[in-house]
């Protein structure tokens, strides 16, 4: 008996420490509100797809994917403590924590951090064939639609216009859907719109018409990369749309996801960790999701949360000094 005791309180103990250590390591179920943007674009159908892997990979954590009208409206609600996740572009996300640009007023935003890139967008200017426009400059005294108050196309929109000294006679704020529809019928003349590549809308639209995308010159570019330094330029390859027979120039933005600052650090670890162990299923949601990659983590404009941060250390990511919170 003197034996057995010693030997029993050791297994006690032991059986103890493993409980201790499991219910330290183990987090009761996470219910996170995740902001996208309208329905039907990019992020809302990108943020669907990643919320319902994440909702059903055994973790304790339950994402819902709440539209939204876009990157700053979903920065500023992550500030308000209204919502845990957003989507945003670099070049927003970039100015709200500098407090330049769009949050110069009520920036600089410090309570999020980044989790993981998600893909690059497009800034598509476009019009019907038949409506009489052929440049930008065409847009004076015509009835334009950006999209919806606070998205990264409304943000945009108004910006080219300004640097570019364009005074259209109305200046519509429709979702993506509602602006196909208004060119169709005829109530207004031309669209920015930002999305990833295929656009889904303008797949949609040239299905019944012929679409006429607006090519901004070399020069009106410098002058906006010049007022707008976060923003990117690439090409949209030649027939990506019926119509559009040669490579399109486009201002580009990359996008990622941003998490409320005081997060649970196991929690965030979960979530990236998650993500890209699917990666190969959030590429069936989406052809936009080959930008979750991680060579693309470099491209983000916040500094990373501990957790992700945590994550990509593990798999050997060399860190951008600007993206390691200070």
């Amino acid at each position: 008996m003197k034996r057995v005791v010693p030997l029993l309180f050791t297994a006690s103990l032991m059986l103890s420490t493993v409980t201790a250590a499991s219910t330290a390591s183990a987090y009761d179920v996470q219910r996170l509100l995740l902001g996208t943007s309208s329905a039907g674009g990019t992020y809302y159908n990108l943020g669907a797809g990643w919320s319902n892997i994440i909702n059903k990979s055994g973790k304790n954590i339950d994402v819902t994917c709440e539209v939204t009208p876009g990157p700053t409206t979903n920065m500023q609600l992550i500030e308000k403590g209204d919502m845990d996740l957003g989507m945003v572009t670099a070049w927003l996300a970039g100015e709200a924590t500098t407090g330049t640009g769009w949050a110069k007023e009520h920036g600089p935003y410090k309570s999020f951090q980044s989790l993981f890139p998600t893909h690059s967008s497009y800034l598509y200017i476009y019009t019907l064939k038949g409506n009489g426009i052929d440049t930008i400059y065409d847009f004076a005294g015509k009835h334009v639609s950006v999209s919806t108050v606070g998205s990264t196309s409304d943000v945009a929109g108004r910006a080219v216009l300004d640097v570019l000294g364009i005074k259209p006679s109305k200046l519509s704020r429709l979702p993506s859907g509602a602006q196909v529809n208004s060119l169709k019928d005829g109530t207004i003349d031309a669209v920015f719109g930002v999305t990833g590549s295929p656009a889904p809308w303008l797949l949609d639209l040239e299905t019944t018409h012929e679409v006429k995308l607006i090519q901004l010159s070399d020069g009106d570019i410098a002058k906006l990369s010049k007022a707008y330094p976060f923003w990117s330029i690439d090409q949209i390859p030649a027939n990506t749309y019926k119509h559009q027979t040669k490579p399109y120039k486009a201002v580009s933005f990359w996008n990622f996801v941003v998490v409320k600052k005081d997060a649970r650090e196991d929690v965030v670890y979960d979530l990236v960790k998650t993500t890209y162990e699917h990666y190969k299923d959030m590429l069936a949601v989406s052809k936009s999701a080959a930008g979750f990659n991680l060579e693309n983590v470099p491209k983000m404009t916040v500094p990373l949360h501990p957790g992700a941060l945590k994550y990509y250390k593990e798999v050997g990511l060399k860190i951008p000094a600007n993206l390691i919170a200070k």
